[in-house]
């Protein structure tokens, strides 16, 4: 009878998450973010994003116990949307600009793909703030902090790390062009992989207090004896060479001709799927990558990856494995198209974050966390199609007036202002920004659907991770964000002018003199200082400013963020505004007083979810076929309205090609000589 009425009242109450406000609210939460991130590019600009309509979930899901967790929702949704930012996507759009078939049809596939793995990510980050169990949530921060530790010395250590390697002088600039760093693999992050898994490595083993630490120099010294002896072998009998050019290959075409040479591209001056350390390594790569394999042994065998650190270590060498297998080695098999990557010859990140998919959804299916791998598949299907629509979109939007189209002279004219407006930002990233939120919404409203409340408020083990995670997104990724502001402030422009001088005087102090970036640093480290104590002090007594419920502490948290990153991020255009950024910053300025606007007005202290036993399965393979089975067709259908309206050239957009005989691969190949575009 019980269950019967629960089934009825799921039935009759609506599901707060699906109420226009809440919907409109998570979708413009995260248009803002990725406006910004636009502005600021990469991993920490798409976090911006992940953490604000996370936030906005766990405020509008109408489940007291998704509030009380609203800064995991903050850190973990920005870390899950964080994971695409190293992806190289802006070529996938050009492709299905391009005119050529075969390419139009593959970059709308592939637009998807990027599309996809972005929001996946974010909704499995989304997602676990809201289903691991608190216990282990909060456990999860101790290796995060080791993560988060070695993340900052990589951040401000890792240019001191390849002078270092190069033996060059301090302050002397290493190799200038980023491909000719001994550490540049296929413009991937695997370097991001394995600080993370030689970090957890080192967390589990102190965290196991040394246990056993002694097997760790036996195992390591085996493997690495082994590693030599075979590396010798292979050598003595001949087939070290061959072996080598089985596996290493240049990454271009070269019977292709240098458009700018008109000769033929010079092999040496091509990049490999190989990092240059492994080839000035190489008389010694047997020994290291059997000491590798022996340490793997050991952790293997003797791990307990305790406190999350599975989770961690599952992200890592899922990341790592599938870029090593995809882009590096079964490249091998398709150097006429080439290689196995997605956009070449630009970076292969695309496989990382493909691998940490896997890994996310390996750990989940291990660990019972199936409303978190669902969540990332539905919110996936739903943002690689938005991101596909809104790219056909901003295609037909460029019709009007196109010189392609019209030879008139008064339409063309007509249309300028129009053509010049920044498409980019408005579709490509606010408007994809909309159905990426729209996914994590609808995700996140399933799994709270199928998620029962618990009876009782849950208990807080570890508040110093609440604290930890407000300073995370309040203070780190606001940091790691602005202090781009100061490159554009002190860069020399037109009319010979600094909106900043490089250095300057401390007030009435003239002995005491800082760069303009070691000005920032200091003022933002009183701001840090200060936003610390206050949480320190709030820990032990609460400070009135910070309110009871946790309705107003996680509307306080949106409001300060949210407006902190857009006063910043128009404090970054500012010096150089013009017309074409009230695209971007006035239609971020709007929304983000709508969201303010729906944020507080529209938020609702008590109201009940609606919960019902309905299994995830079901819902999980309808959305995946049939989201799968719509890419298949709108992918044609795109592709032939596009090529029916202009044909065979290109809609003046477009400068890069993923097939033929002018792919970009073939004749725009990463020169070790020229600047890496």
């Amino acid at each position: 009878m019980q269950s019967t009425t629960t089934a009825v009242a799921s039935c009759v109450a609506p599901n707060p998450l699906l109420r226009p406000s809440s919907v409109v609210l998570g979708m413009l939460a995260l248009s803002i973010g990725w406006g910004i991130r636009g502005n600021f590019g990469h991993e920490y600009g798409a976090m911006i994003a992940g953490a604000l309509c996370a936030i906005a979930i766990s405020l509008f899901c109408g489940r007291e116990d998704w509030r009380s967790r609203v800064p995991y929702f903050a850190v973990f949704g920005a870390m899950g949307w964080g994971f695409g930012g190293s992806m190289s996507y802006m070529p996938t759009i050009s492709y299905t600009h391009s005119g050529q078939l075969p390419t139009q049809l593959y970059g709308f596939f592939a637009v998807f793909c990027i599309g996809f793995l972005w929001a996946s990510l974010g909704g499995a980050g989304t997602a676990f703030a809201a289903v691991e169990d608190r216990e282990r949530l909060t456990a999860f921060f101790r290796p995060l902090c080791w993560i988060l530790a070695f993340w900052a010395l990589d951040y401000y250590f890792r240019a001191d790390l390849v002078r270092w390697y190069e033996h060059a002088p301090v302050g002397e600039i290493t190799r200038d062009f980023r491909q000719r760093n001994p550490f540049y693999w296929l413009d991937a992050d695997w370097l991001g992989a394995w600080r993370t898994i030689v970090v957890i490595c080192a967390f589990d083993l102190w965290d196991r207090r040394f246990e056993k630490w002694g097997s760790l120099a036996g195992f390591s010294a085996i493997g690495a004896l082994a590693g030599f002896l075979i590396q010798r072998a292979l050598a003595a009998v001949g087939w070290l060479t061959p072996l080598l050019h089985l596996i290493v290959h240049p990454q271009g075409d070269l019977s292709a001709i240098n458009p700018a040479t008109g000769h033929l591209f010079d092999p040496n001056d091509l990049v490999t799927n190989w990092p240059q350390v492994f080839t000035d390594l190489g008389p010694h790569m047997g020994w290291i990558v059997g000491l590798i394999a022996g340490a793997g042994i050991y952790f293997y065998r003797y791990g307990k990856w305790r406190s999350g650190s599975s989770l961690l270590m599952h992200l890592a060498v899922g990341g790592f494995a599938v870029f090593l297998v995809f882009p590096v080695l079964l490249s091998n098999l398709f150097l006429g198209v080439g290689g196995f990557r997605m956009v070449p010859p630009r970076g292969d990140n695309w496989a990382t974050v493909l691998g940490v998919l896997l890994g996310f959804l390996l750990y989940a299916y291990r660990n019972g966390l199936a409303p978190a791998a669902s969540a990332a598949l539905i919110s996936g299907v739903v943002g690689g199609l938005g991101f596909m629509f809104v790219q056909f979109l901003k295609i037909l939007a460029f019709m009007p007036g196109n010189p392609r189209l019209t030879h008139d002279a008064s339409v063309i004219q007509a249309w300028a202002h129009w053509h010049s407006a920044n498409w980019h930002s408005i579709l490509d990233e606010q408007g994809a920004g909309l159905f990426y939120g729209l996914g994590i919404v609808l995700a996140m409203a399933a799994v709270s659907a199928r998620v029962k409340q618990p009876p009782a408020p849950e208990p807080r083990p570890r508040r110093w991770t609440e604290a930890l995670s407000v300073v995370f997104i309040v203070n780190w990724l606001v940091y790691v964000n602005l202090v781009k502001n100061v490159a554009q402030w002190t860069t020399l422009r037109q009319g010979g002018y600094r909106a900043m001088p490089l250095s300057m005087k401390a007030p009435l102090i003239g002995a005491i003199q800082f760069s303009a970036l070691g000005w920032f640093n200091f003022f933002f480290l009183l701001y840090t200082i200060c936003v610390v104590a206050l949480l320190f002090a709030h820990l032990h007594r609460r400070l009135a400013l910070i309110p009871p419920s946790w309705l107003g502490k996680g509307q306080l948290l949106f409001l300060v963020f949210v407006w902190i990153m857009v006063i910043g991020n128009f404090e970054r255009a500012l010096v150089g505004f013009h017309e074409q950024r009230l695209a971007t910053e006035g239609t971020i300025f709007v929304n983000a007083l709508i969201a303010t606007f729906l944020l507080l007005f529209c938020a609702r202290a008590s109201e009940s979810a609606p919960w019902t036993a309905a299994p995830f399965g079901p819902l999980v393979r309808k959305v995946v076929v049939g989201g799968l089975a719509a890419m298949v067709i709108l992918v044609c259908v795109y592709t032939g309205v596009v090529h029916g309206v202009y044909g065979d050239q290109s809609d003046g957009w477009s400068h890069n090609l993923r097939f033929g005989p002018n792919a970009d691969w073939r004749v725009k190949p990463i020169l070790k000589s020229i600047e890496h575009r």
